[in-house]
């Protein structure tokens, strides 16, 4: 490496990545029909830059996006090419080409074309290492993924590998359509290489990984619990986003921040938006946690932060469907909505902004790698409600952090729409702990502080800190 481990040039590679706030980030108008840069993946990226930056490293991002330091968009996952790849490779059958020999052969050209572009933007860098984040194990690109292994075979560059999704994940399946398919997964999701380290954010992927004999060191998702918004810049933000909305201070408001993808169910919040509804009657005239009086004139609003993905418009059009058909108040914000805030367009930060806006987070999802949003809502001093979703009962819950449940376990039966229901006893039940802790303010606090010391214990940056350090120790013996 030639210069230590004091200083380091370091390229995080992703398919999306979060505007950083540049010159260059904003130069170019949001797409706010989905969910790019503001995914899960792409703020724990911001994050681990902003620390390795912290640390006196040179940070350098690579994505599909003109915002990032090396954009390349043949990385975009969600493009025709790459959708009709997946088809043939992982779909009903090979019915856009003659065959497995002309698919493998047309995989083949597209790796030689995105090889040479990626080389030639890394060699430019010169970086001393990469961090890559899901690229070698989920195969949603599998071109990309064969793309960046045989680079770093070649380049022999030190690789930190962070797997946020791996192929037994119960939200993703697989299936081969030929033996070129079966054999990419068994290479490729993840390689095996001496110059790469593995780490993934929970204890099931753990285990997965070890099953394919590719042991992998755990490093959660992570918060900033030390640097919260002050109490005038909250109550500044709370005040205008809601004055913004047409919503009363005396107002309710449950916000979801979560993308609009079927894996985070959030039909539930308008079902359980439905339940407080019927219970108003239990709030009124009583202080709420934030200091005001519930009237018959107040509302309860469900408020939705998180983007879609264009993939997913169909779920997003029969949710919006169910919210008028429930006659709840509600309205949708993610047009707002980037990683960082920006004064000109008038867009705001998921966190902690449009948090600002709320009083109870709603997080019905059955599926996560982790839980960007909970942590999200845990620094942000808010009570949350938790569809016990696999990795929350086994990475989470254990450490205690205090959620209103709504189990683990849908209706087995839809509704007409295709989406998922749960029992109304646990509706009923979630609804009236929501409305004990909302006008218990006391309570409110002591399970809202409670949880900010469990996730500056387990979950904060000091943690994330001291596995970059490690990262980066392991690299600099790697090239010594």
């Amino acid at each position: 490496m030639g210069k230590g481990v004091d200083r380091i040039k370091v390229l995080i590679c992703h398919f999306r990545s979060a505007p950083t706030g540049g010159e260059r980030s904003y130069r170019f108008k949001p797409d706010v029909t989905d969910s790019a840069g503001t995914d899960g993946v792409s703020l724990e990226i911001m994050k681990r830059q902003a620390l390795l930056e912290a640390m006196g490293h040179e940070v350098a991002i690579c994505s599909a996006y003109e915002w990032a330091d090396l954009p390349i968009p043949a990385l975009e996952f969600d493009r025709e090419d790459v959708t009709t790849m997946m088809g043939n490779l992982f779909g009903s059958g090979i019915t856009d080409f003659g065959g497995e020999a002309e698919l493998e052969g047309a995989f083949r050209r597209a790796v030689a074309e995105l090889k040479q572009e990626l080389v030639a933007g890394i060699k430019a860098l010169a970086p001393d290492m990469l961090f890559v984040h899901n690229m070698l194990s989920l195969p949603v690109h599998p071109v990309a993924t064969v793309t960046l292994t045989e680079l770093l075979a070649d380049l022999r560059l030190p690789c930190v590998a962070i797997h946020h999704d791996v192929l037994s994940e119960g939200a993703y399946e697989f299936t081969p359509t030929c033996d070129f398919a079966s054999a990419l997964l068994e290479r490729y999701f993840p390689p095996k290489m001496p110059n790469l380290s593995h780490w993934t954010i929970n204890s099931r992927n753990q285990r997965a990984l070890a099953a394919r004999g590719v042991p992998a060191e755990i490093i959660h998702d992570s918060m900033d619990f030390h640097n919260r918004l002050d109490a005038p810049s909250h109550a500044k933000i709370r005040e205008q986003l809601r004055a913004k909305h047409g919503i009363e201070t005396r107002d309710v408001v449950l916000f979801v921040g979560a993308r609009l993808v079927p894996n985070k169910q959030i039909e539930l919040a308008a079902h359980l938006a439905a339940a407080l509804e019927g219970l108003r009657r239990g709030m009124l005239g009583k202080v709420l946690s934030h200091g005001e009086v519930f009237t018959r004139g107040s509302r309860i609003v469900l408020v939705l932060a998180g983007r879609p993905e264009r993939s997913f418009i169909q779920y997003q059009e029969r949710l919006f469907a169910l919210f008028d058909q429930l006659n709840i108040d509600w309205m949708y914000v993610g047009d707002e909505v980037l990683p960082l805030s920006v004064a000109e367009g008038d867009f705001h930060a998921l966190y902690p902004d449009m948090y600002a806006m709320a009083d109870f987070i709603l997080y019905p999802s059955a599926w996560e790698g982790f839980g960007n949003q909970l942590l999200e809502a845990v620094a942000a001093g808010l009570p949350v409600v938790v569809f016990e979703y696999p990795v929350f009962k086994e990475d989470i819950q254990p450490k205690g952090v205090r959620v209103i449940s709504l189990g683990d376990t849908v209706l087995e039966e839809r509704d007409p729409a295709g989406l998922a229901r749960l029992p109304s006893e646990v509706m009923s039940r979630a609804a009236k702990e929501m409305i004990a802790i909302l006008t218990h303010p006391t309570e409110s606090k002591k399970m809202t502080e409670h949880n900010i010391a469990v996730g500056k214990r387990y979950f904060s940056f000091d943690v994330l800190r001291s596995h970059l350090s490690e990262a980066v120790r392991w690299a600099s013996e790697r090239t010594a």
